[in-house]
Parts: C-alpha cells; structure tokens; sequence
C-alpha cells in the first residue's frame, strides 16, 4: 500500500515523519492560518496517534502529507482524508491514489478531501481523480472584545470542572448534537477526552442542569471553535448564546482578540446563528469534495 522505496524524480511515500511535517508547516499555516500545527493534528486519536498519516516525499524533500479518519466507515461507510497538504498537483495526485487503495483495504464506499483557497493543484487533481464538490465550509470569526463573563447562577446552569468530565456523557451529548452535520463522524469517550486533552481547557466548557446533565459545549482550541453543541430539547434557549459568551470572554481575558468557527455551508441553522451572534466571515471558503467508489 505504502511505497517506501526513494527515487531522485518520482513520488515515494513513507510513515509519519516529523521533521517532515515541520518542513510541510509554512505551507499548511498559509492554506490554514491560524489552525493547530500538523504536528498536532496527525498525531491526535481519530488519525491513530501518528499510524494514518503518510507522508510523500521527492527524492529526500517531503512535497506532502496526509491523515487519514476512519471511524465512520463502519457506520456509513465514509472515509476522510484530512488533511491532505500537498506542495503540488502531482503530489496530490499521488495521495489521492494511495487514500483510495487505503478506502478499498477499508470497504469504504465513499471519501472526502476538502480543499481550500491557494490549494488549485489539490482542486484540480481531486476533480481529475473523479470527485465532485459536496459543500463549502465557511470561516467566521468575531472580536472578543468587550465580551464579559455570564452569571452561570443566574441562568440555572453548571459548569463542569475539566477533572470531573464524564467522557461517555460528553461523547452521547456530542453525537447527538452531530448526528446531522456534515463531516462529523461519531466520536466515543476516549476520542473526546483526547480532544479536550490537547483544546484549550480555560476557554472550552461544559455546562450541565441541576440534576448533572450535560446540556451545552464547547470545545475551543487556539482560538477555533473546534465543536460546539447544545441539547436539542434547549435550542432556542439562549445556552447556545451563553457559551460562546463564556468562551469569549475568557479569550479576551488572555489577550486573544478573536474567536473563529468553521461552520458548514449545508447546516443553514448554523450558518444563521453564528451571524445573529455577530460572526462575519473572514478568509475564504474551502470546498469539500467527496467520491463514491
């Protein structure tokens, strides 16, 4: 599947290597600025600490890098290539043939990439390779200025000490929550608590009722929302609202100007409360793009 024999011209594909990825990071922060580094983000729990992730190489110069999610492929048979960073067509192209062998090891029936503004190549050569665009994911942001700490008392609600999170009640809460949004695969306890392990644990929350229900959270990292989710029986109750008060604020606290959310172009209800809160949109889309095997 993994083809780790260099040649000084073509594509040879090899483990996670991380003076690789620190070689591949300039080029991931001008696609994806401000996001967590690949370091992070190829070795957390959904991408098996490190074990899905290849990294492509050109002679002894890494061109790219991809992660790849499996979880969902037992319950929708969806594979995720995320990310795939590459510096060219051609290195793209490459990866997109070995996600595809990797799908097929997997009895995946479909997989999606997504591809974001500057990464033409990558479009292209997911277009060429038979994929077609899905939906868009749009980047929103607001300052943190003036944001101020809500009264949890006053609004009946808890929050939950990060040492005293119940990981199998947050994951039932946040696959509820999910269970409709696009590219949001399942995720169990020891997914989440790796999540909240590496988010920021000052500005991410939990809020619970008077009986312990988990009920509303957020999960923040650098500054991104990185999921965010309410009990449906209390949408429209102004939790929603009050979490990304408490989480503003607490950025603000620390000198973090802004808050950004990654929303779905697909989940209307979304795309409409982030503007109602004042979001505005500040780089430009990304596409995701899926193929059906």
């Amino acid at each position: 599947m993994v083809d780790h024999s260099p040649n000084d011209s073509h594509l040879w594909f090899g483990p996670i290597d991380m003076p690789a990825l620190a070689v591949l990071q300039p080029h991931y922060q001008t696609v994806r600025p401000g996001v967590p580094p690949l370091s992070q983000e190829l070795t957390d729990f959904a991408r098996g600490h490190g074990q899905h992730v290849m990294v492509a190489w050109r002679a002894d110069v890494p061109v790219a890098c991809l992660g790849w999610v499996s979880e969902e492929v037992a319950h929708s048979g969806r594979l995720y290539g995320a990310p795939l960073l590459a510096t060219d067509g051609e290195a793209a192209a490459g990866l997109i043939v070995q996600l595809r062998q990797i799908a097929q090891h997997l009895n995946a029936r479909q997989i999606r990439i997504s591809a974001w503004a500057g990464e033409r190549d990558k479009a292209v050569a997911l277009v060429a390779a038979g994929f077609e665009p899905l939906f868009e994911w749009v980047n929103f942001a607001i300052d943190t200025a003036g944001a101020q700490s809500p009264d949890l008392r006053a609004n009946r609600w808890q929050l939950v000490a990060q040492d005293q999170l119940d990981w199998t009640q947050l994951a039932a809460l946040y696959n509820a929550t999910f269970r409709h949004v696009p590219n949001s695969p399942p995720r169990d306890a020891l997914n989440i608590a790796d999540d909240w392990a590496r988010a920021d644990g000052l500005a991410s929350c939990v809020f619970a009722d008077a009986d312990g229900h988990y009920r509303g959270f957020a999960l923040i990292e650098e500054g991104h929302v990185n999921a965010v989710g309410v009990d449906d029986a209390l949408r429209g109750s102004g939790l929603a609202e009050l979490i990304y008060q408490y989480a503003r604020a607490n950025l603000a606290q620390r000198g973090m100007d802004r808050l950004k959310a990654l929303v779905s172009s697909a989940n209307p209800a979304s795309m409409r409360f982030h503007q109602k809160l004042g979001f505005i949109e500040d780089l430009p889309r990304g596409t995701v793009y899926e193929l059906t095997l």
